[in-house]
C-alpha cells in the first residue's frame, strides 16, 4: 500500500512514519510534503493509494487539497487533526477515517487492518463474481459485479453507456438513464471492461463505443451519447477514438 503524509508540521510527520514503519510494515510511504501544494503535485506525480492528510495548513486546508485534485483524487483518505470539529465534514468527503492527535499507534493499526480488510473483500468478491459471470460468454453478453449497500447489482456490459470517475468512486450511467455510484476508483473497474466494447477518452472516462451518437469539435473535443449526455475528449485520445468511430 503506497502512502503519501500530507502535514505542514515535521516532527508530526517523522512520528507518523515511524509507527508505519514499526507497526503498518505494509504501507511504503513513498513521500512525504508540508503543504497542500506540495501534496498535489507528489499525489500527481506518485498516484498513491493512501493519503494521510493533516485537515488545518497554511495557504490551503485538507479540504481544500482535495477540491482542487477533484476527479483525479484517486485513492484512499485519512485524514489526521489535532481538532475534532471537523468529523462530520471528512465524513462527508469520503474519508475513511479520522484520527486525531497526537496518532495513537493502536488506532492507526486498527485503521489500516480495517482497510486492508475491505480491500481485500472487495477485491477477491468482484474478481470471483465476474469471473463465474462470464465464463464462456461473448463480450457484448457479459456482466459486471457493481457492488451496492446491501451487495451486488449484475449489470450487462452492453448495458452500460459510460463510466465516469468521481474521485475514489465510479458512477455508471445505464442505458436505461439509472446511475450507480461504485466504491471503486475508475482504474479499478477498467480491467472489467473488454476493450472490444468501450473505449478511454479522457483520463476520466470511460465510453461504450456502440453508444456514440455524435463528435463534435465545436469549442473543444466531445462526444454526445445516445442519451444525449456531452462528454469531453482528451486531446491525446482523439486519434484512437477517432479510429474506433471509423474517421480517418
Amino acid at each position: 500500500m503506497r502512502a503519501i503524509i500530507i502535514d505542514d508540521e515535521p516532527h508530526c510527520i517523522n512520528a507518523l512514519q515511524q509507527d508505519l514503519q514499526l507497526f503498518c510494515p505494509e504501507v511504503e510511504v513513498i513521500a512525504t510534503c508540508s503543504s497542500g501544494q506540495e501534496g498535489i503535485r507528489a499525489i500527481v506525480h506518485y498516484r498513491p493509494d493512501l493519503v494521510l492528510l493533516d485537515i488545518s495548513m497554511p495557504l490551503m486546508s485538507g479540504f481544500q487539497m482535495l477540491e482542487q485534485l477533484g476527479n483525479s483524487a484517486d485513492f484512499t483518505v485519512i485524514f489526521t487533526t489535532a481538532y475534532d470539529q471537523f468529523v462530520l465534514k471528512a465524513l462527508r468527503v469520503s474519508a475513511f477515517d479520522y484520527l486525531l492527535k497526537p496518532v495513537d499507534p493502536e488506532q492507526l493499526m486498527d485503521t489500516i487492518n480495517r482497510l486492508k480488510r475491505e480491500n481485500a473483500s472487495a477485491g477477491i468478491a468482484e474478481r470471483m463474481q465476474n469471473h463465474n459471470l462470464n465464463k464462456d460468454q461473448h463480450p457484448e453478453k457479459q456482466r459486471i459485479a457493481l457492488r451496492n449497500k446491501d451487495g451486488y447489482d449484475f449489470i450487462r456490459l452492453d448495458n452500460i453507456l459510460y463510466c465516469n470517475a468521481d474521485r475514489s468512486y465510479t458512477e455508471v450511467v445505464l442505458l436505461d438513464r439509472r446511475k450507480l455510484v461504485v466504491s471503486r476508483s475508475l482504474g479499478e473497474i477498467e480491467p472489467h471492461l473488454p476493450a472490444s466494447i468501450f473505449e478511454r477518452i479522457h483520463h476520466s472516462t470511460i465510453i461504450n463505443i456502440a453508444e456514440v451518437a455524435q463528435f463534435s469539435r465545436n469549442e473543444g473535443l466531445f462526444v454526445i451519447m445516445e442519451n444525449g449526455d456531452k462528454l469531453a475528449v482528451a486531446r491525446s485520445k482523439k486519434d484512437s477514438l477517432l479510429m474506433r468511430l471509423g474517421i480517418v
